[in-house]
C-alpha cells in the first residue's frame, strides 16, 4: 500500500523553494543595480527595469569588459561574480523548469488529465539540493554587489538603488 503524498507544509522542499525564489529575486535586483552602476546613466534603471536575468548578466559582462576606468583586477572580479550569477541562474532554471520525477514522499510524480493520469520522469530534487542552489544564488548576489561596490563605490550603489526604487514606483511595483 502506498503512502499518501505529504502535504506541502510537511515537505521541506516547499520551504526551500520559497527561499530559492526569494534569493533569485534579490539576485535579479542586484544585477539591475550592477547594470545601473556599470552603465553610469540616470536612464539605466529604465532600461534594466523589465529585463530578464540572463539579459542583465550578459550586458553587465559586456559593459564591465569595456570600462576603461576599471583595473583589470576589478573587471576580473566583477566578471567572476557575473559567472557565478550565470551558473546559479542556470541551476535555478533547471530546478524550476525541469520535470520533477517524484512527489513529496519519493513516489512517481503524476499529472492528471481528463482521461486519466500520466506519470512523468524527471530529476528528483531533494531539499538539500534545492538549498544548495539557493545558497549559490545568495553567494553570487553578494559577490556581485561586493565587486561592483569595491570597483565603483558605495555612492554609485546608493544612486542606483534610488534610480531603481523610483523606476519601480513609476512601473507600479
Amino acid at each position: 500500500m502506498t503512502q499518501p503524498a505529504a502535504a506541502p507544509s510537511e515537505d521541506g522542499r516547499y520551504a526551500a523553494l520559497g527561499r530559492l525564489v526569494e534569493l533569485a529575486a534579490l539576485m535579479e535586483i542586484a544585477l539591475r543595480m550592477a547594470f545601473c552602476v556599470l552603465i553610469g546613466s540616470s536612464y539605466a534603471a529604465v532600461v534594466a527595469g523589465g529585463q530578464e536575468t540572463h539579459w542583465l548578466i550578459d550586458n553587465c559582462d559586456a559593459i564591465a569588459r569595456h570600462r576603461r576606468d576599471l583595473s583589470a583586477a576589478q573587471v576580473d572580479t566583477i566578471r567572476a561574480a557575473l559567472r557565478s550569477c550565470r551558473d546559479a541562474n542556470r541551476d535555478r532554471n533547471r530546478l524550476v523548469h525541469d520535470a520533477w520525477g517524484t512527489d513529496a514522499v519519493g513516489g512517481p510524480a503524476e499529472l492528471s488529465g481528463s482521461h486519466g493520469g500520466y506519470q512523468i520522469t524527471g530529476r528528483a530534487w531533494t531539499t538539500a539540493e534545492i538549498q544548495a542552489v539557493a545558497d549559490a544564488i545568495g553567494s553570487a548576489q553578494r559577490a556581485l554587489l561586493g565587486a561592483t561596490e569595491d570597483a565603483l563605490g558605495a555612492g554609485a550603489m546608493r544612486s542606483a538603488q534610488q534610480l531603481l526604487a523610483a523606476d519601480a514606483v513609476e512601473r507600479g511595483r
